[in-house]
């Protein structure tokens, strides 16, 4: 009997703190992640209604001139080495990794293009005269936020931000539910909701979302 009531006691102290780290972890992760958590719940809802803003996309070309060393290892060669190229632009620019190099030598062009939220950006070198020209096309603030949602060209880090930001809003779920079950009164009415939560979207996604059916 001493080992049962033992056994309960304990019990009943693990449930407690449970529910003590559930609330404290409910309530600080809602605050620590407040901002990311209204941003991804906005920006859905522009996703969801892209046509209610205008494209305001402009695009805007700048020219930059290849220092003399860098021109002159282009020149030297019948196959450019870019490495340097690339680090001038980089330091130029800001952009890296781009997504695709083009070379056409007899046209005497070398070619970057750099994928960007909401943008791109097309980078032009002419071998001949060392010009660089920079064709640069950027979104309205509502196409970057969009893009940013869907961690579309944004890089590693940001991906990294979207990965933790569901990994918060999963534990705040979560540990909603297990506060939920501390409280008896409205455990009942609070899990039909849960329910409910989980069946009207299977309902509309069946009645509503159109879906491809060959027999």
């Amino acid at each position: 009997m001493v080992g049962l009531f033992s056994f309960m006691r304990h019990s009943v102290q693990f449930k407690k703190q449970f529910f003590v780290i559930s609330r404290w972890l409910h309530i600080y992760v809602a605050m620590t992640f407040f901002t990311l958590l209204l941003f991804f719940c906005v920006t859905g809802i522009t996703l969801n209604h892209t046509d209610w803003f205008k494209d305001k996309s402009n695009t805007q070309i700048h020219t930059l001139t290849l220092p003399k060393n860098v021109l002159l290892t282009l020149q030297a060669e019948d196959t450019p080495e870019l490495a340097s190229t690339q680090a001038f632009i980089e330091a130029e620019t800001k952009l890296a990794n781009p997504r695709s190099i083009d070379m056409d030598i007899d046209a005497g062009e070398i070619s970057f293009d750099y994928p960007l939220p909401a943008g791109y950006a097309f980078i032009t070198v002419y071998i001949a005269s060392g010009k660089v020209e920079v064709e640069h096309k950027e979104g309205s603030l509502i196409m970057l936020l969009n893009d940013l949602h869907k961690g579309r060209h944004t890089g590693i880090a940001w991906s990294w931000v979207i990965d933790i930001t569901a990994i918060a809003i999963s534990i705040f779920s979560l540990t909603g539910l297990v506060i939920l079950f501390q409280h008896s009164k409205k455990r009942n009415r609070g899990l039909i909701m849960v329910a409910m939560g989980f069946i009207l979207p299977v309902i509309a996604y069946f009645i509503w979302v159109p879906f491809l059916s060959i027999h």
